[in-house]
């Protein structure tokens, strides 16, 4: 039979004073940092700016800022464009009519399919229109402008057919002159609108997608001139090379009338303009 033994387990020695308040220091909650992209020429100037953007990170952060990063652009100034309106989506809805399409675009219309049926589609440069089976509605759609909408839909529909014709989406675009730091938090606390972060796929670790809804009435009326659509959203797709892009979804019934795209134009502005500041 073997001895039982009793090993006698040795006690950790009390950690040093020192060790302690170093551990304490060490779970104290992160503190906010900013990161700013710069041409390498542009450095000097941007100290003056660093100032401006510690003190609004302080204020929508309600922590101090600790350190700021600058990262020079090793390449070229990247080549910013203004926004542009790169797709206006809609709805036709349509009278009972016995003559539907006019007769000079028939040869044009094309009988298709996807997974919500079948069609009636007359393809163009001003916009694609997808008419259901029962030509109760025409969806249109890849029309950058509301004027060559308007063009093609004269030409293809009788106007005896036409009841109205909605606007619901608007797709911008815009390419800012410096890289974006995705990571930015600065739209997330804005008290004007509700944030909601998009999950990214693998292959979108480029990217940020977030929706912005429930946006402030009396600040919508005073940027869009009109009633406020207490429905209207706004999801923005950041790109870290300068890419911005936005999907408007109009919430009310919004008719599709010559510029009127151009009234969502402040809107834009105004986040582009926040995006452009705060990364």
């Amino acid at each position: 039979m073997h001895a039982n033994h009793h090993r006698r387990v040795p006690q950790p020695l009390p950690r040093p004073e020192h060790a302690q308040q170093r551990t304490h220091r060490e779970r104290r909650p992160a503190l906010a940092q900013i990161q700013l992209y710069v041409p390498e020429t542009q450095f000097v100037p941007c100290l003056a700016a660093v100032a401006r953007f510690v003190a609004s990170a302080e204020k929508c952060f309600e922590t101090p800022v600790v350190s700021v990063r600058v990262s020079a652009c090793k390449t070229a100034r990247l080549r910013p464009t203004a926004l542009r309106i790169t797709n206006i989506c809609g709805k036709i809805k349509h009278y009972h009519s016995a003559q539907f399409f006019n007769p000079g675009v028939l040869p044009f219309v094309k009988n298709t399919r996807n997974a919500f049926g079948d069609f009636e589609t007359v393809y163009s440069v001003k916009g694609n229109l997808q008419t259901a089976q029962n030509r109760v509605n025409t969806l249109f759609r890849g029309g950058r402008c509301s004027k060559g909408i308007l063009l093609s839909i004269d030409h293809v529909f009788d106007p005896e057919c036409i009841e109205y014709v909605h606007m619901h989406m608007i797709v911008a675009n815009v390419r800012l002159e410096q890289p974006i730091n995705v990571d930015c938090l600065f739209l997330n606390h804005d008290p004007r609108w509700q944030y909601r972060f998009v999950a990214k796929t693998e292959d979108q670790t480029y990217m940020k997608s977030f929706k912005l809804s429930g946006l402030c009435l009396v600040w919508q009326a005073s940027l869009l001139g009109e009633a406020a659509d207490k429905d209207l959203a706004v999801m923005v797709n950041l790109g870290k090379s300068g890419s911005v892009n936005l999907f408007v979804t109009i919430g009310q019934e919004t008719l599709l009338a010559p510029g009127a795209e151009h009234r969502f134009t402040p809107l834009l502005n105004v986040l582009v303009e926040l995006v452009e500041q705060s990364t």
